[in-house]
């Protein structure tokens, strides 16, 4: 294979399972010795051509690192190429490679998370004999953050109204709030995004939904201050006349503690997010919701309620049990309004909010889900559509439970 001068830039949507890029290579003297003075490593196995010689291999063996950095070079040159930001790699050496032999490097997409952006690699390294001499997976994260729901379309499916209803979308600028916004913006909505830091990334999804047919204004916010929340709610009105559809999913990051060791914060900081923002959003929303002839609500509440919840969470599952209960006494109390409340409970999803979750727990999730997968962004936001369009229009009160089969009512 040709070695490139300039990066590849593909896009997360470009890249599919089952890509794959080559690289070949023969390590030099000049290779081994360039390395040994960037990385002070001068065992004679590598350096000393006459101690090698003294040795089994014969001839000094390339260093194992070196070796390694093919993977760097596919990455950050073919898969994906300008946009990579290299997340973590494992390595298990099977065989040396001596100095002068030629090999050939490969990396093959295994899976993709929509949800943090993230390529897993299978990566190999062969010889001449073409005998496997390192292998491992490499996790490997885009950079290009604009985010387009996994179904973007121009055309609006028949399931929306056709005069583009407005939604707000809280906690938009990331993970399932922001593909439930793109979601909406592809199929013909206006959408609110609200932002609390990441303005760029609220911007770029802007930018994304209106090329994707809809219209979209980023609205920065804190949904935790009321007057904060009457600015969003009055910007939103201004551009685009009107408000049907609120979604909460604004959320806060979600520590692990003992309950013995849990102060009254802890719960305060979740009931915050949780019940406080979906009470000044509702509040704020009222007025205009009521003049919509098809308004409604979807609040992101989460397996956790279903059945036994998870140890060391036990803020976070009681302020989703309150946001449950809030729901349904909306779902009574505004019905005379006809303004449809629902809930979704998601199952473990991948993204920025648990990214920092060891892969083996999301594969053993995976294991126990009878789809045999855990729920990606894009599953939230099909589910999201759902409950907003007129297909649902007869639907209040539910919890829908997006588990891939994990709960079963």
């Amino acid at each position: 294979m040709k070695t490139l001068s300039t990066a590849r830039e593909l896009t997360f949507p470009e890249i599919a399972v089952g890509d794959a890029f080559t690289v070949e290579h023969t390590f030099t003297e000049t290779d081994v010795r360039v390395f040994a003075e960037l990385s002070g490593d001068y065992s004679p196995l590598h350096v000393d051509p006459t101690y090698a010689s003294t040795t089994e291999f014969g001839k000094c063996v390339v260093h194992g690192m070196l070796l390694a950095s093919l993977f760097s070079r596919l990455v950050g040159m073919y898969l994906p190429g300008k946009h990579a930001l290299y997340l973590g790699q494992d390595l298990a050496f099977r065989k040396p490679v001596l100095v002068g032999e030629s090999v050939k490097a490969s990396a093959k997409v295994t899976a993709k998370n929509e949800g943090t952006r993230t390529l897993l690699l299978a990566t190999e390294i062969r010889n001449v004999e073409d005998k496997s001499v390192l292998s491992g997976s490499a996790k490997v994260k885009l950079r290009d953050t604009a985010i387009i729901a996994a179904d973007a379309s121009p055309q609006a499916p028949t399931s929306l109204t056709a005069d583009r209803p407005v939604a707000l979308v809280t906690g938009a600028s990331r993970g399932i709030g922001a593909t439930i916004a793109a979601t909406l913006g592809s199929r013909g909505a206006n959408v609110a995004v609200n932002y609390y830091r990441s303005e760029s990334r609220a911007e770029q999804l802007v930018e994304a939904i209106r090329k994707s047919g809809g219209d979209a204004v980023a609205l920065q916010g804190d949904v935790r201050k009321p007057d904060d929340v009457a600015r969003i709610i009055e910007s939103t009105r201004q551009r685009f006349g009107r408000l049907d559809w609120v979604v909460n999913a604004a959320i806060d990051a979600i520590p692990s503690k003992p309950f013995m060791e849990m102060e009254w914060s802890d719960f305060q900081g979740h009931f915050e997010y949780q019940i406080k923002s979906a009470l000044h959003v509702c509040q704020a929303a009222f007025p205009l919701l009521k003049q919509s002839t098809h308004a409604a609500i979807v609040n992101i509440v989460s397996q956790v309620t279903a059945d036994q919840p998870p140890p060391r969470v036990s803020d976070y599952v009681s302020a989703k049990y309150a946001l449950m209960g809030l729901s349904k006494a909306l779902a009574v109390e505004w019905a005379e309004h006809q303004i449809r409340v629902n809930m979704i409970s998601p199952g473990l999803v991948q993204t920025d909010l648990t990214q920092h979750y060891h892969d083996r727990l999301f594969k053993m999730e995976a294991s126990r889900t009878p789809l045999k997968r855990i729920a990606q962004p894009s599953d939230i936001a099909h589910a999201a559509a759902f409950l907003l369009s007129k297909d649902a229009s007869f639907l209040t009160g539910v919890n829908l439970s997006v588990t891939g089969g994990q709960v079963m009512l």
